[in-house]
């Protein structure tokens, strides 16, 4: 071992605290939402797969009024404003070169925003198909969404993500031809890892596409609200 590189120094090791501290942060995050009778989702996905789109979708079939979006990038407020141009309250958290979002993050952004009259709250996570996978925030399901554009092998190759997602949303489905999309092999390849998953088609050129999924959230948010009250 040598004094240049720091491979002397001792290894201290900090990830079970981390972890800890960011549960403990979220078990309050969702406790406190359900009380409110809010849902909380957290939407996953790689930079472009339609996250940002979903949500759009989504506001076509839940009034704007009732949705909450805690934004996350590296850098940049573009989604967000994207999103407050069609009435949907957003806070934008950057975290520069965070790769995803943490439940402490998600409870400062919380105390800042008013959720007086919203049923749900979406977390949009930072575009990632690795580190945000496993996180807990608070929330009460996960949404992962994965375009057609990114291939038919992507359950294969990251299954961490799609291994507890309650949804999956194909995104995108219009180019499906166009891109060489195996939808057969995805579904098999994701019912190995995760039988369990509702499957939804969406695609910004068909708005009643994203209505099912509405209809999923609208019955998740019953469930929690009957259990609540």
């Amino acid at each position: 071992m040598c004094d240049e590189c720091g491979c002397n120094e001792r290894t201290i090791r900090v990830e079970e605290p981390v972890l800890k501290a960011n549960d403990d942060a979220a078990i309050k995050n969702k406790s406190f939402l359900s009380e409110k009778g809010i849902l909380c989702a957290n939407i996953l996905g790689s930079p472009g797969s339609g996250k940002t789109s979903l949500i759009e979708g989504l506001a076509g079939h839940i009034p704007p009024a009732a949705i909450a979006v805690i934004q996350g990038d590296l850098e940049s407020e573009v989604d967000k404003l994207r999103l407050e141009g069609q009435g949907i309250t957003c806070y934008q958290i950057n975290t520069h070169s965070g790769c995803h979002l943490n439940a402490i993050m998600v409870a400062n952004a919380i105390g800042d925003m008013i959720l007086s009259g919203k049923k749900y709250l979406f977390i949009e996570n930072v575009g990632n198909l690795v580190c945000p996978a496993g996180i807990a925030l608070g929330q009460h399901v996960d949404l992962v969404v994965s375009s057609t554009c990114e291939g038919s092998d992507k359950p294969r190759k990251y299954p961490l993500i799609f291994m507890d997602a309650d949804a999956i949303i194909i995104s995108k489905t219009d180019l499906t031809d166009a891109v060489g999309f195996i939808e057969e092999d995805y579904l098999a390849d994701l019912r190995k890892i995760n039988g369990r998953a509702g499957i939804f088609r969406v695609s910004c050129k068909d708005a009643d596409s994203f209505r099912q999924v509405a209809n999923l959230l609208e019955h998740e948010w019953d469930h929690l609200t009957g259990a609540v009250h």
